[in-house]
């Protein structure tokens, strides 16, 4: 009871705090983000009223952490005995159901003598996914110290053999056979990656399976979504001469057992880590991890200092420990054949170090990183690097923008014309601008800067000093003030907006090395001393990746387009100097998409490759605009009383909803392709115009179906990306062939049709469901060097 006693009394006088902590996040916090400020006065005995100031329910709940410390649920446990559970889950959004069952578990939590920041103590944490876990964890390790690959097949016979009767009365659930093979699968692969096994993924799972897709002709019935995700129509739809057979492009064959040397790529993007091992020869992928980071737990002892993500905002801390839980999963023996390291990552974004404590920091957060359990509180510990803004971000205003070009038009040319790339919001040197401007502080003891995958890169190589810090042309360009011609930051733009040259890293080129893997756990698990490249930006990385799985090798007059629909949308053209030069000629007519001071939505960037470039339209309106209308769609049939809340569901039972709303979405979008409703999905506004938004038109009574809604958003989708092409280049997007990549192209076939409506003959189109920027970056070293990589896998240009 002292126990119960205590917690009450930490809820009446510490919850407000607790509160205002997890709402308020950075410091650097965009200006046009509100804060809520939640106030939880004394309780008294009387009236038990509590007060509440400046909420916003709905956003409370939405922001709420889903995971709670035992501190946490101890306070909230005591508040619910004074104020009862109704009103505690009206202030906090915690699940009714979830405070129930904290309730039942009293006495276990109050007693549990474990750190208060612990998030489980048995059955009142998060749910194991099979009861038998530790059995199933023992047969997996068996096998792999037997030297057998194991899948997620062997995992079901086991099941099968000595838990049939789970089986049964989980299949028996389901509404299908296949539906539950489906669910069964992922409960597999969401395994092991919770217990940091071998990553069930394309190398394991679908090593075995083909994947044929079929783009169908214009009438169609209701698409059948495989377990690879892909879409496809059934059996009694016709195509036409797009049939496209990717098992060499989609079949990656999980192959350790020979002795081969290997090249390790990684990718780190907006949400998610992966990691591949690819075959030197022939360039086959043999082994793949992925790590989402919403599945990354920061360890207690930083999670008080750390920076809560939010929309162009990521925690450092929580990407780092990712990598190495990604490098971690795939198998000892291929990392120990690794012979090189590439590395990429989202473009745009920008993150400051203090170059001589990253090395330290780097390790003691690895050290803690190495455990999920590991709880251990140290108010000492200081991060060496700031939080990570990314591509995202928006706290550079139009305004704000408008007056960095007006300060680089009047600052004093001191030589011949530059035209340096463009700054937008979210690019590096604007928020760089931004940050001193506006939150100087932040940037005390910092001496260096770069992308997240420079900050790795540093890292991995044990650098800790500011002229170590390098930077390739890819992602230099996309921050911003950098001179294409020169290869060199724009002085001119430097001087304009007071950034010091003296942080920025040194710019090089595409497969230069710039350092070894360092000892110790900085090394994340790879061999020491092996050599690693200058990371290179994601999206051209995906270019080279997707070119390399084409049956032929590129001419050096030839021309090909790809298309990527993922999060966001880009169109990327492989361009000559005769093409830019053309363009050029023409540069006043690029694009419809411009704004007043003659940026568009189309840049021209550098490539991998010498003397070629990408053609690039850039949108920031892509598969998060479908995924916006299945959340919507969810959210209204809640509203009404249509469908139990989410908050309400288990997570695979969430997952299967959401699957069978994008099912069903897209199957009543193929039904009304040829709707006169028009939707306009910039939703998000685009660079160019961060204040642009969406609009409908042409509505009607007879055209607002749900149908009619997903097949116009997915047509605007594909409009508003072909609308950025220049005029100039769009009579060569229509014949040239196209390659279609991005898990919302492929898994979407009203996204496939639309595309296909945009060309000449739909032979141009070819879809790659497994062409990676960590692929490319893997390859790009071996390729640029002409070493050993097989030539037939891709020709340098």
């Amino acid at each position: 009871m002292k126990a119960a006693c205590a917690a009450t009394s930490r809820a009446n006088s510490s919850t407000s705090s607790t509160l205002e902590d997890s709402e308020h996040g950075s410091g650097n916090a965009t200006p046009s983000i509100d804060v809520i400020t939640t106030s939880i006065g004394p309780l008294e005995t009387t009236g038990h009223s509590i007060e509440v100031k400046n909420t916003d329910l709905t956003r409370r709940r939405i922001q709420q952490r889903s995971n709670y410390s035992v501190k946490k649920k101890r306070e909230l446990i005591a508040l619910a005995q004074i104020a009862g559970v109704r009103e505690v889950c009206r202030i906090e959004g915690v699940p009714r159901r979830t405070l129930r069952h904290w309730l039942d578990d009293a006495e276990k939590i109050i007693s549990f003598e474990g750190p208060d920041s612990r998030k489980s103590i048995g059955r009142s944490g998060r749910r194991e996914i099979f009861p038998f876990g530790q059995q199933l964890t023992d047969f997996l390790e068996e096998g792999r110290r037997q030297g057998q690959e194991m899948t997620s097949s062997h995992m079901i016979g086991f099941i099968r053999k000595n838990y049939g009767q789970w089986l049964e009365g989980y299949l028996a659930d389901k509404k299908s056979a296949e539906s539950g093979q489906a669910a069964l699968t992922r409960l597999c692969q969401r395994f092991v990656e919770r217990r940091g096994l071998v990553q069930v993924d394309i190398g394991t799972m679908q090593s075995k399976a083909m994947t044929t897709m079929v783009v169908p002709d214009t009438k169609t019935n209701s698409p059948t979504v495989h377990l690879d995700g892909a879409v496809t129509r059934s059996s009694e739809s016709t195509s036409h001469h797009c049939t496209e057979d990717l098992e060499h492009s989609n079949l990656y064959e999980y192959d350790l057992k020979d002795d081969g040397p290997l090249l390790f790529g990684l990718d780190i993007g907006t949400t998610a880590i992966k990691c591949v091992l690819v075959k030197v020869d022939g360039g086959q992928v043999a082994a793949v991890a992925n790590v989402s980071l919403s599945d990354v737990i920061v360890p207690a002892a930083l999670r008080k200092k750390a920076v809560e993500n939010k929309i162009g905002v990521q925690n450092v801390d929580q990407v780092v420990l990712a990598v190495q839980h990604a490098v971690n999963m795939l198998p000892e023996m291929g990392r120990r054949r690794v012979t090189s390291v590439g590395i990429c990552g989202q473009m745009h974004g920008i993150v400051w170090w203090c170059s001589r404590e990253v090395h330290e920091a780097a390790e003691r957060l690895l050290s803690m990183g190495r455990s999920l359990d590991h709880e251990e509180d140290d108010d000492s510990y200081e991060t060496a690097w700031s939080e990570l803004i990314t591509w995202q971000d928006q706290r550079c205003t139009t305004t704000f923008l408008d007056s960095c070009r007006e300060k680089v038009a009047y600052t004093k040319d001191t030589g011949k014309f530059v035209l340096s790339s463009r700054i937008a919001a979210g690019y590096g040197l604007a928020s760089f601008a931004y940050t001193l401007e506006y939150s100087p502080r932040t940037l005390v003891g910092m001496d260096a800067c770069g992308t997240i995958h420079d900050l790795v890169a540093f890292i991995l190589c044990g650098h800790t000093l500011p002229s170590e810090t390098f930077m390739d042309i890819t992602d230099a360009h996309s921050w911003g003030g950098f001179d294409l011609q020169t290869q060199t930051w724009d002085p001119k733009v430097l001087r304009a907006l007071q950034i010091p040259s003296s942080m920025l890293p040194a710019v090089k080129k595409p497969g230069t090395c710039i350092g070894h893997i360092s000892s110790g756990l900085s090394g994340f698990g790879l061999p020491d001393k092996k050599p690693v490249y200058v990371p290179m930006g994601d999206h051209p990385c995906s270019v080279v990746a997707a070119l390399a799985q084409r049956q032929s090798a590129l001419t050096s007059d030839s021309n090909i387009t790809l298309v990527n629909i993922g999060t966001s949308a880009q169109m990327a053209m492989v361009l000559t100097r005769a093409d830019v030069a053309k363009l050029s000629s023409c540069s006043k007519h690029t694009s419809n998409h411009m704004d007043k001071t003659g940026n568009t939505s189309f840049e021209v960037r550098p490539f991998v490759f010498k003397d070629r470039f990408l053609g690039v339209a850039a949108s920031l309106s892509g598969g998060n605009i479908f995924a916006w209308l299945v959340q919507q769609w969810q959210q209204w049939a809640e509203e009404m009383g249509l469908a139990p809340a989410r908050c309400d569901l288990d997570e695979e039972q969430a997952v299967q909803r959401e699957a069978g709303v994008y099912a069903r979405l897209i199957a009543m979008g193929l039904q009304c392709q040829d709707t006169d409703l028009t939707f306009v999905p910039t939703l998000n506004g685009e660079r160019v115009d961060p204040n642009a938004t969406g609009s409908i038109l042409n509505l009607r009574m007879n055209n607002w179906s749900l149908g009619d809604i997903s097949a116009a958003l997915s047509r605007g989708l594909v409009d508003n990306l072909f609308g950025m092409i220049p005029t100039e280049l769009q009579p060569l997007v229509l014949v040239q062939p196209i390659i279609g990549t991005g898990n919302a192209l492929v898994r979407n076939e009203l996204l496939q049709r639309f595309l296909l409506r945009c060309l000449a003959q739909p032979s141009q189109l070819e879809l790659q469901t497994a062409a990676d920027a960590a692929v490319g970056a893997a390859l790009t070293p071996s390729l640029l060097s002409g070493s050993s990589v097989e030539p037939n896998i891709l020709r340098p240009l």
